[in-house]
C-alpha cells in the first residue's frame, strides 16, 4: 500500500524534475521578486517590508501557478494518460491514487516554495542586513494553505473537465478567502456549513501574523485533516468511477 504510494508520487516528482517545473517557476517568479527589491532599494522610506510583502504575494501567486499546471498535467484523465498512471490507478485501493498524487504534487510545491523563500530572505538581508525566518514562516503556511486547495482540486478532477474543475477550484478559492466578509450576509446555519465544509484561508493569515507556535500548529493540522477529508471524498468518487 505504502509502496503504490510512494511509486505515485515519485512519478509525479520526476516528471515535474523532466520538464524543469521547479527551475521554470523560480525563473518566472525572481524577476519580479528582484524588481520589488530594487524598488524598495531605490526609494528608502516608501514603505518598510514592501519587499517582504510583495514576497509573500509572489508566493500565494507562484503556488496557483504551481497546483494549476501540474493539476492540469497529473490529474486528468487517467484512461488517456500513458503508463505508469494507467497501471498504478488498478492496483489495491482506489484512495491510494489520488493520495499518490496529492504527496506528489504538494511535495514539488513545497520544495518551489522553500527555494524561493531562501531567495527572499536573501534580498532581506541585502536590503536591510537582518536575516528574517518569517519569509520560511510564510512559505510554511501558503504551502499549507495551496495544498489543501490541491485536494480540492483533485476531488473536483474526478468527475469534472479540466476547465470546469479550475473553475470550480477557483470559486473555493474566492469562498476561503472571501469568508469573513460573506459570512455577514448569509444565515447563520448557511455560515456553519461553509466554514465545516470549505477551506477558511483565514486561519492561515492568523497563523502568519501570530506568534505562538500553537496557532501555527492549528493550521496546519486543520490543514491536514480537511486535505485528507477532500481525498478521501475523491477515492469515493473514484471507487465508482470506470478509469
Amino acid at each position: 500500500m505504502l509502496n503504490q504510494i510512494f511509486e505515485t508520487a515519485k512519478v509525479v516528482f520526476t516528471a515535474s524534475l523532466r520538464k524543469n517545473l521547479i527551475i521554470a517557476s523560480l525563473l518566472i517568479m525572481a524577476p519580479l521578486l528582484f524588481s520589488a527589491w530594487l524598488f524598495e532599494t531605490s526609494n528608502p522610506g516608501f514603505q518598510t517590508g514592501f519587499i517582504l510583502d510583495a514576497g509573500s504575494g509572489l508566493m500565494s501567486l507562484l503556488a496557483i501557478i504551481v497546483v494549476t499546471t501540474l493539476g492540469f498535467e497529473q490529474l486528468f484523465w487517467v484512461c488517456e494518460q500513458p503508463t505508469p498512471w494507467f497501471y498504478f490507478s488498478r492496483l489495491k485501493s482506489r484512495i491510494l491514487f489520488p493520495i499518490g498524487k496529492f504527496l506528489g504534487i504538494s511535495f514539488v510545491l513545497g520544495i518551489i516554495l522553500l527555494a524561493f523563500s531562501f531567495l527572499l530572505s536573501l534580498l532581506i538581508y541585502f536590503s536591510s542586513g537582518c536575516l528574517l525566518l518569517l519569509p520560511f514562516k510564510i512559505a510554511f503556511m501558503v504551502w499549507a494553505e495551496y495544498s489543501l486547495l490541491l485536494s480540492v482540486f483533485i476531488l473536483f478532477s474526478t468527475f469534472l473537465s479540466k476547465l470546469m474543475a479550475v473553475g470550480m477550484m477557483i470559486t473555493v478559492f474566492f469562498i476561503a478567502q472571501s469568508s469573513v466578509f460573506l459570512l455577514n450576509f448569509l444565515p447563520n446555519w448557511f455560515s456553519e456549513i461553509i466554514l465545516t465544509v470549505l477551506p477558511n484561508s483565514n486561519l492561515f493569515e492568523a497563523a502568519i501574523e501570530s506568534d505562538q507556535l500553537i496557532v501555527l500548529l492549528f493550521a496546519f493540522l486543520y490543514a491536514l485533516f480537511m486535505s485528507a477529508f477532500y481525498i478521501t471524498l475523491a477515492g469515493w468518487v473514484l471507487k465508482r468511477k470506470d478509469l
